[in-house]
């Protein structure tokens, strides 16, 4: 189904970062996988744009570690028009400033987000006492927000007992919600320079096995935490866990199982909601047989 698989672990360092909780990129094709750590997002997103061109007929599945949607109302709540997901990339994309050294204003848009939202610190929460402000505070709120803390896809995940976070923490070691905040960006440039090529799942393919025609790229959402992530010695976290996701998709093409990925389990009351809105992690919702096969 693809040539070359991508697994991406993002990174919202605003400093120039290699190593541990730094950007990681898994570049698998047939049985063979390399890794590369880029120490900010806009190398990482050069090297993106190479691995597509390198070969413009390649059929391209690139997998992301961070949440491609917010939870259902997040759009209406701004204001924002149809479909929700993708007035919400362009938002971010137009808002957040992100230059070649990683520094970044996504603390100040989540808080000028909240005021939007809810006129208080919420939903978003989660900075460093430097970046704290009426809008945005350290730690969680004690009332209850006015929008969803999870998406379906996430109380899918906690049904299986994992412990998924919350997209509006933007703070704190295992948290998602920074990465969103200045991954989606990235995505919606991608986006624009591939037009003709570029997919996401399952924004515009719906949950179906997407088009996958020569030269034709597919983004989807990953979470490395679906799978047991053997570390070797010497080996940074981060690294083992976009070769292991990597290499079992890749795996999962191999025996023609990875169409089975795109076509999860979802209610069907919910599937506008997933769709239209809020997205959804390959590989949750899937006959559990799946998670088992081993990339080795």
């Amino acid at each position: 189904m693809f040539d070359q698989i991508v697994v991406v672990d993002w990174s919202a360092n605003s400093t120039p970062k290699r190593g541990t909780d730094s950007i990681w990129v898994a570049v698998a094709e047939g049985d063979r996988v390399r890794t590369e750590n880029l120490p900010t997002r806009h190398l990482a997103e050069q090297a993106l744009g190479e691995i597509v061109d390198s070969d413009p007929l390649a059929r391209t599945l690139i997998g992301v570690d961070f949440s491609l949607g917010y939870p259902k109302g997040t759009a209406a709540s701004l204001g924002l028009a149809d479909p929700p997901w993708k007035s919400m990339w362009s938002m971010l994309a137009d808002k957040i400033s992100d230059n070649e050294r990683n520094h970044n204003n996504r603390f100040a848009i989540a808080a000028a987000l909240n005021d939007r939202i809810s006129s208080s610190a919420s939903p978003f929460w989660g900075c460093p006492p430097s970046a704290a402000a009426a809008r945005l505070g350290p730690r969680r709120p004690t009332n209850e927000g006015v929008l969803p803390e999870w998406r379906l896809v996430e109380k899918t995940l906690s049904a299986t007992g994992r412990r998924p976070f919350s997209i509006w923490q933007l703070l704190g070691a295992g948290c998602v919600g920074s990465q969103s905040l200045v991954g989606i960006p990235v995505l919606d440039r991608l986006g624009t320079r591939y037009r003709d090529r570029l997919a996401v799942w399952p924004f515009t393919t719906g949950l179906s096995r997407p088009d996958v025609a020569r030269g034709r790229i597919v983004v989807a959402e990953v979470w490395p935490s679906l799978l047991t992530v053997p570390v070797g010695l010497g080996e940074v976290r981060d690294e083992a866990q976009v070769r292991v996701v990597a290499k079992w998709l890749m795996s999962l093409d191999a025996c023609d199982r990875i169409g089975d990925l795109f076509a999860p389990s979802v209610p069907f009351n919910q599937v506008s909601t997933v769709v239209g809105e809020e997205g959804w992690v390959l590989g949750a919702g899937v006959d559990a047989e799946l998670l088992q096969i081993n990339p080795d």
